[in-house]
């Protein structure tokens, strides 16, 4: 499993329930977020016209991962939207 430190944001708030958190983040590798990244999360937020800066950041990281990508969230209305035309990219509730 992978995971955009992005994301880490996200959920980490520094209480008990980040012990869940990390438990999962032990089988997952850590992207980084790089210039790359952040380069094609803004022409990607450009080409759609939307502002979801955290979702797109995880949406251009998932569309460099190997096939087939899983996305998990629980706000999938962006991340669809985000990856609509990533062939392989599936968004999933948790």
């Amino acid at each position: 499993m992978r995971v955009s430190a992005v994301t880490l944001t996200e959920v980490l708030r520094g209480g008990p329930r980040d012990a869940r958190v990390h438990a999962v983040l032990r089988h997952c590798r850590v992207l980084s977020v790089t210039d790359e990244v952040g380069q094609a999360a803004g022409e990607l937020l450009g080409r759609i016209g939307r502002d979801d800066t955290v979702d797109a950041l995880v949406a251009v990281t998932a569309a460099d991962a190997p096939r087939p990508v899983e996305l998990l969230t629980s706000d999938p209305k962006d991340l669809t939207a985000l990856t609509a035309e990533m062939a392989e990219v599936a968004v999933h509730v948790v």
